[in-house]
């Protein structure tokens, strides 16, 4: 069964052809950004919105009788990645020379890159995690610097919860912890934290590999600092 899917000229220059060609491409069923009920681009027509803000540009769906495909600007605190629902989070271990490292994976599916003013594309949510006080890596390998203000709360049970001086990253996760990493970074009293961006498939695998993240970190796609932790 084939979709109808709109995506008007002016969304495409802004987050590039191959990008919204493979978002196109996966729209299904959705959500309508709109008028929040559920949609199906199988049985009846729907369209691409681009909502962009300083902290987050996130590609949409809407049925074609709520809205045009089109770019929509939002203020400051207006759009933001914030929910249970948009970061996906993980615990890992990554080598180091003085023993395992705990790491906790903060990860939301690969969104858009965005121009201004015929300026170089970038990722508004990296911009703002680097503006409170998170770090670019390019490789897992270095340690990371900290990065003060910041704490995760991980238990009871499975929630977990990231927070910076200036905004609350996650407020409600689930996330399994495993004993052994519990007990590392109970240890430790800190863990290093990693925030970016993965692409679809590897956001949503059960067992993602690490080449993976070192690619995405290659690609400047992840950042990354020490944080205090609280295990509870």
């Amino acid at each position: 069964m084939t979709t109808s899917v709109t995506i008007a000229s002016d969304v495409i220059d802004q987050v590039g052809l191959d990008q919204a060609a493979d978002f196109q491409s996966r729209v299904t069923v959705f959500e309508c950004v709109e008028c929040r009920t559920a949609g199906d681009a199988r049985t009846e027509p729907a369209v691409v919105v681009l909502r962009r803000s300083p902290r987050l540009s996130h590609l949409g769906v809407a049925h074609h009788r709520c809205a045009n495909s089109q770019v929509r600007d939002y203020g400051p605190g207006d759009l933001a990645l914030t929910g249970e629902t948009e970061l996906v989070p993980r615990v890992l271990g990554l080598p180091s020379p003085t023993g395992t490292r705990p790491v906790l994976l903060l990860a939301y599916e690969e969104e858009v890159t965005v121009t201004e003013d015929g300026g170089p594309p970038y990722d508004p949510v990296i911009r703002s995690l680097l503006g409170d006080g998170l770090h670019q890596i390019h490789a897992l390998g270095k340690p990371s610097p900290r990065s003060p203000g910041w704490r995760a709360l991980i238990g009871p049970g499975t929630n977990v919860q990231v927070s910076s001086s200036a905004h609350a990253w996650l407020t409600d996760g689930d996330m399994y912890v495993p004993p052994g990493w519990r007990a590392l970074a109970e240890q430790a009293g800190e863990v290093t934290l990693m925030m970016g961006r993965l692409e679809h498939a590897l956001l949503h695998a059960v067992t993602p590999p690490l080449m993976a993240y070192a690619e995405a970190a290659r690609r400047g796609h992840l950042v990354a600092g020490v944080v205090d932790v609280v295990l509870r």
